[in-house]
């Protein structure tokens, strides 16, 4: 299967010369952890801009001088294996799709991938998952807890209680809701934008998680099991990445706790963990 055929040819992207406050209007709008950056009036591919490069630069305000000019790309007659193959070995969400001419013309995801293939793969999910990842203690407070996902650049930080059992998960998103984020976030120069109704706290959580980075932001004093999700999707060292897979393209996620028989985590199945089953 070629790439052409998997792609998405919903382009979501970026142009040069251009601001960081554009950009984050523009990730955030679309949900979307980065973008390729065009070269204003052409189709061709200048760099790539993600919501870590915003974030290891908060004070900067061009984009071209944030963006990655070295990036991965593919082109579209190669096999969908290649694209999971560079998705994989470079821990990355996305790949730009170019035709002989270098010119933009799809994206390439994990999910577009998983949509199209994942029913062929009998697997389980015990070689393809990773211990990488932060577990939190119930009762840490959720200052810390933003603190520790703006140091650490993850969305989904699982909770355990004192037996060291999986009881929650908490993301970025979930403490983007609080009022008081909400509140100092919309009286900046940072504002969500005149659409913001129309934005889910999912979709702007770049802009604030920049404001938290570079302001005083407060926050309730209460624990994270008090703010965390309780109804964890998770799996099993045994289950079948394409039961996994089902469960991230139905729930809209990417991340998922692996735990053992005593719901003992043990690490994460992400979107890009699953690509090595494809290669």
């Amino acid at each position: 299967m070629k790439v052409e055929e998997v792609m998405s040819e919903n382009l979501i992207i970026g142009y040069v010369p251009g601001t960081v406050r554009d950009a984050l209007a523009i990730l955030a709008k679309n949900n979307v952890s980065g973008m390729p950056i065009l070269k204003k009036d052409t189709k061709v591919v200048v760099g790539i801009l993600t919501r870590t490069d915003i974030f290891r630069n908060p004070e900067e305000d061009q984009i071209a001088l944030i963006m990655s000019e070295d990036y991965q790309y593919v082109e579209k007659e190669k096999d969908v294996k290649y694209a999971a193959k560079l998705l994989y070995e470079h821990r990355i969400h996305g790949l730009p799709v170019i035709n002989n001419r270098k010119n933009l013309i799809g994206i390439i995801s994990p999910t577009d991938i998983l949509r199209s293939v994942h029913k062929n793969i009998t697997e389980n999910i015990e070689k393809h998952f990773t211990n990488l990842v932060v577990p939190i203690y119930q009762d840490t407070p959720i200052n810390i807890v933003m603190e520790i996902i703006s140091v650490t650049h993850e969305h989904a930080l699982p909770v355990l209680n004192d037996e060291r059992k999986l009881i929650g998960i908490v993301t970025d998103g979930d403490l983007f809701k609080l009022t008081h984020i909400r509140e100092s976030v919309s009286q900046t120069n940072l504002g969500m934008g005149g659409d913001e109704d129309a934005w889910t706290w999912e979709g702007i959580r770049d802009t604030v998680r920049l404001h938290y980075s570079t302001s005083e932001v407060s926050l309730p004093q209460v624990a994270v099991k008090e703010v965390m999700i309780t109804d964890v999707k998770k799996a099993y060292t045994n289950t079948p990445v394409n039961d996994i897979a089902d469960i991230m393209l139905n729930n809209n996620i990417s991340h998922i706790p692996v735990v053992d028989s005593n719901d003992r985590l043990i690490g994460m199945a992400t979107d890009i963990d699953l690509m090595a089953c494809m290669f």
